[in-house]
């Protein structure tokens, strides 16, 4: 499968969206994040994992807790760009 296609699979939910862009603002843990974002717990969880997989995040371990942060040397970056490109290009993201 072309590993393109893939990359942007991981990024194929409103969840997935809404976790990256919070953890933009801070690290957190996964309750944390369930909070934040008033969804599940264990979607949180299966989210974070899928993330975590293909790299757009990393996990510290504090103790008994998982923390975790955005990869910023290659999402940071890319939320840039999205950002610009969508500032800039993009029809559908200005009518809504």
């Amino acid at each position: 499968m072309d590993k393109c296609y893939l990359f942007f699979e991981t990024l194929g939910s409103k969840l997935k969206i809404d976790i990256i862009l919070k953890l933009r603002e801070s690290s957190f843990n996964v309750n944390e994040l369930s909070n934040k974002l008033n969804q599940e717990r264990s979607k949180v969880s299966h989210a974070l994992k899928l993330l975590l997989e293909c790299g757009f995040i990393k996990v510290k371990n504090k103790g008994r807790e998982r923390v975790y942060s955005l990869n910023e040397e290659t999402i940071l970056p890319l939320l840039s760009i999205v950002e610009k490109h969508v500032n800039r290009y993009c029809k559908v993201c200005k009518r809504r």
